[in-house]
C-alpha cells in the first residue's frame, strides 16, 4: 500500500515564500482580516479598487497557490458566487502556540520543581538537547580561534531565530558580550523557564563549535529587558 504523501510544511505556506509583489501582500492582509473568506467586491471595497482590479490581484495570488477559491451558493435566487479564502497562517498566532508547547513539554520534561540553572543533572539534561537541537537544524560550527570570526555566525543565527543580539565593548580581546534584546519564548510578558534558557545555551554553544576553546555563559534577565551571553576564548 502506498503511503500518503505528509500535508505541506506550514513553514512553506508563510508569506515570505511566496515573493509577492507590494500589491499582492496588500491584497493578502486584506483577505487575512476575512475569517471565511471574502468575494473580490468585499476587497476592492476595503481596498478602494475597481473590482476587476482587485479580482486580478486575486487570481495573481490564486495561481501562486497562496490563496484558494471556492464556489459559494447566492443566498436566495442568484448564481453562485466565488469566495477568496487565505491559505497563510498567522505567523503570530503560529509561534505562540507552539511556544507554548514547547515551554509545557520541557516544564514536563525538566521538573518545575528544580532550577536547570543551579540542578547539575537538568542543566546537563537541557544543554544536550540544546547541542542535538543545533546538529538538526543544520548548525555550521564557527570552529575559529578569533573571537570575532566565531561571533559573526553566531550573531547572525540569533537574530533570525529573534534575539536581537548586539554586542557590547570589552577590553579584554578574549572576551565578549552579547545582548540579547527579545526571546522568542517570552508569551504574555512571561519569562520561559530555566530549563528552557539552558536548552539555549547549549544550542549557542553548539553553533560556536565543540572542538575549540571558546566557552560562553548565558545569564538570563540579566539586567533589565535582556538576557546576556558572556563569551570567552580560553
Amino acid at each position: 500500500m502506498k503511503q500518503q504523501d505528509a500535508p505541506t510544511a506550514a513553514t512553506e505556506l508563510f508569506a515570505e515564500s511566496y515573493k509577492l509583489s507590494p500589491k499582492q501582500r496588500e491584497v493578502l492582509d486584506v483577505l487575512q482580516t476575512f475569517p471565511d473568506g471574502a468575494r473580490a467586491q468585499d476587497i476592492a471595497k476595503k481596498l478602494d479598487l475597481h473590482v476587476n482590479t482587485a479580482r486580478g490581484h486575486l487570481e495573481e495570488l490564486v495561481a501562486k497557490e497562496a490563496i484558494r477559491v471556492v464556489t459559494a451558493a447566492a443566498k436566495g435566487r442568484g448564481r453562485p458566487f466565488l469566495i477568496f479564502q487565505t491559505r497563510v497562517p498567522d505567523n503570530k498566532a503560529v509561534a505562540k502556540e507552539y511556544i507554548t508547547l514547547i515551554e509545557l513539554m520541557a516544564n514536563m520534561l525538566g521538573d518545575v520543581e528544580d532550577d536547570a540553572l543551579t540542578n547539575p543533572a537538568l542543566r546537563t539534561k537541557a544543554r544536550e538537547i540544546g547541542t542535538q537541537w543545533a546538529h538538526i537544524m543544520g548548525i555550521d560550527h564557527a570552529e575559529a580561534a578569533e573571537l570575532d570570526e566565531a561571533l559573526s555566525p553566531l550573531i547572525t543565527r540569533l537574530r533570525e531565530m529573534g534575539f536581537d543580539p548586539t554586542t557590547t565593548e570589552n577590553t579584554n580581546e578574549a572576551e565578549a558580550s552579547l545582548a540579547l534584546h527579545s526571546c522568542p519564548f517570552v508569551v504574555n510578558d512571561k519569562r520561559p523557564s530555566s530549563f528552557v534558557c539552558a536548552i539555549h545555551a547549549g544550542f549557542i554553544q553548539e553553533s560556536l563549535g565543540s572542538n575549540n576553546q571558546i566557552h560562553l555563559e548565558l545569564k538570563p534577565l540579566n539586567a533589565p529587558g535582556t538576557c546576556k551571553v558572556h563569551v570567552l576564548n580560553k
